[in-house]
């Protein structure tokens, strides 16, 4: 016999149940973290860099747990998360424009990407690839 075979357990299944709902926690939290951001002014770049640091974290934990579930999607119940992917590759280039933008202090940048492309790509999985993964999970 050459090669395995891809076997759904229970326990499987719990890690990938709580991995789609600590990923939909993160982005809660994500969400309610652009309620916080302060005013994109040059006095209050330092609190902009805190600020740019934690969303970096929280963006960076969402991706790892996201890219978790995703492959163990793929490889333990052989189903795929369509556009998970492309979102992890647009959402990793985002946050690199997020962090130079902030660390020039170019302030008109920053507020473009965090507005309009972040979180563009976190409602997207909002509204589609967490409901997409549950359905898959049939959760």
């Amino acid at each position: 016999m050459s090669g395995t075979t891809a076997i759904s357990t229970p326990i499987t299944g719990d890690i990938l149940i709580e991995s789609v709902q600590l990923s939909q926690d993160l982005l809660v939290q994500i969400f309610s973290r652009f309620q916080q951001l302060p005013d994109l002014t040059l006095e209050k770049q330092h609190s902009i860099n805190n600020w740019v640091s934690s969303l970096t974290m929280d963006v960076g934990n969402f991706v790892e747990i996201t890219t978790l579930f995703t492959r163990l999607l793929q490889k333990r119940q052989n189903q795929t998360l369509t556009g998970a992917r492309d979102s992890h590759i647009h959402l990793l280039f985002v946050m690199k424009g997020i962090n130079s933008a902030s660390q020039k202090g170019d302030l008109v940048a920053l507020e473009e990407l965090i507005k309009y492309e972040l979180k563009d790509n976190l409602t997207q999985w909002k509204i589609d690839l967490i409901p997409q993964a549950k359905r898959l999970l049939s959760v």
